[in-house]
Order: structure tokens, then C-alpha cells, then sequence
């Protein structure tokens, strides 16, 4: 196709540099590594189900895309989806495994960049998920061409955003003389680095990018995709701790969430 984005040259890296900190992620307990328990499962399929982003009818194969972690994929297939699950990080989707058979559900696990899913095209899911994952690579307009090819004509795209003002803020997120300090541009493909909370490790590297909501939502669009549902996940509490999440929330609410469904293939 032309015109086609492609990931520019010289910052491949950040396949092996997010794959390395998400090995010592999933192996010091980060919180997107910990398998839900069975009375989490429910709940968290209750929340779904009343979400308004899981589509009643015509659903039955689940592709949930850069969520390895234990968590959405055993999930869906908790639910009753066909499931598969496809992750950068072999150790998260170890986690996803491990808990699919100690449930005894079947589960799929494919390892692979979100920016190439090749290995996938002809499958025609029905729904793809994708929880907060977009914010690793460093163009969101390939990310969205790879999900229309995986999907089936009138397919679902689910689809959770980091809201890229957060990757602006000074230490993504820190409380400084009573404000928060927007210091970094908006500079499509830069990465930013961040340095996660890595018990024992402070030099442990992840990098993010900056996704601006012309590339997040209209990009979505130029996809060949219809936006049918949005909304913004806040739970912010202005009276809690300075830079807190839950304080920084009641500034810039952390999350923006789609339900978009593919009315054509680019």
C-alpha cells in the first residue's frame, strides 16, 4: 500500500530493549504479571460483560494482543472464547500457560511484535483486545494496519490507551512545587525512556513513545476503522497523596479506551 508507515530505521531496538525489561518485570512480580485468581477471573468477566466493550453476538474467536501476563487471555478463555494470546515477551506469555493449564482451559500463546503480525494474517478474529501495550512501539499507524489484517470484514478492535500526556510529564508523572510539569514534546517514533520500578534494579530500561491523539484516533479511522465507542478510565481523587496515580488521575485521566469495529481492510 502506499504511503504505508514503516517503523524508521535505527530504533528496532525497541523490540530487545522492552522484551529485556518486561524478562525482569514478569520476574519481580509486576503487577501486569500476576495471574488472576479464580474469584478475579469472575469478577473481572462480570466487569466485562457490563462494560459495554464486549460486543453481545458474533464473538467467538479472541485475539488478545500484547496482553501476555496471566490476566485477559485466561479471561477470555475462562468465557468460553477461542483464544489466542500474542505477546513480545515469551516470560509473560509463560505466565498465561501456566495458568491456562492449572485451570485446565485451552489457550493459544504466539510470540510476536504487534508492528508484524504476518504469522496471523488469515485468521479473521472476531475481536481483538488489546489492554494498554501501544504505548512500546514507535508508530501506532502500523500497529492499527497489522490489527485490520487479523481481523474479520466487521470485526471488533478493543483497544486501551495510555494517554500520551503521561509520557510528557516530568518523570511521568512526578509532583513538583505543587504541579505537574509537562517537559517533553510531542515527537512521533522518539522514544522516551523510562525506568520502571524494578525492585533490586534501578537501571532496568523500558522505552515508551508519545502517540498524539491525531495518530491514536484518527489513525484508527484512516485504518479502516468506525470509532463506535470511547470513553476515558479516571478514577482520580484530588485529595489523595501528590503524585499519586490516583491523584495524577483527577488531573489527566490516565487511560483512553475504543471499541472501534473494521468496516474495510487498507
Amino acid at each position: 500500500m502506499s504511503g504505508t508507515p514503516t517503523v524508521p530505521s535505527g530504533i528496532d531496538d525497541y523490540r530487545k530493549i522492552n522484551r529485556s525489561a518486561w524478562a525482569y518485570l514478569a520476574a519481580h512480580g509486576s503487577d501486569s504479571s500476576q495471574p488472576y485468581q479464580p474469584d478475579q477471573l469472575a469478577a473481572a468477566g462480570q466487569h466485562l460483560r457490563a462494560s459495554g466493550f464486549l460486543p453481545n453476538k458474533g464473538v467467538g474467536r479472541v485475539l488478545v494482543l500484547g496482553g501476555g501476563g496471566g490476566q485477559q487471555g485466561p479471561l477470555f478463555a475462562s468465557m468460553g472464547y477461542d483464544v489466542t494470546v500474542a505477546d513480545l515477551s515469551p516470560d509473560q506469555l509463560r505466565r498465561d500457560q501456566d495458568f491456562a493449564d492449572q485451570l485446565g482451559i485451552d489457550l493459544e500463546c504466539v510470540e510476536l511484535d504487534m508492528l508484524n503480525l504476518e504469522f496471523l494474517y488469515g485468521r479473521d478474529f472476531d475481536l481483538v483486545h488489546q489492554p494498554i501495550s501501544a504505548c512500546y512501539v514507535p508508530d501506532v499507524r502500523l500497529l492499527y494496519l497489522q490489527v485490520a489484517q487479523v481481523l474479520r470484514p466487521g470485526g471488533w478492535y478493543d483497544v486501551e490507551h495510555w494517554n500520551p500526556v503521561h509520557v510528557q510529564l516530568r518523570g511521568c508523572g512526578e509532583w513538583v512545587d505543587s504541579s505537574y510539569l509537562v517537559e517533553r514534546p510531542q515527537l512521533p517514533g522518539e522514544p522516551v525512556v523510562w525506568h520502571p520500578d524494578a525492585p533490586g534494579d534501578h537501571t532496568v530500561v523500558c522505552w515508551h513513545f508519545v502517540h498524539p491523539l491525531d495518530r491514536l484516533i484518527g489513525g484508527l479511522c484512516r485504518a479502516g476503522f468506525v470509532v463506535r465507542q470511547l470513553a476515558e478510565r479516571t478514577h482520580g481523587d484530588p485529595q489523595a497523596p501528590p503524585g499519586s496515580h490516583e491523584h495524577l488521575a483527577a488531573y489527566v485521566p490516565p487511560f483512553l479506551r475504543m471499541l472501534a469495529q473494521r468496516s474495510w481492510r487498507p
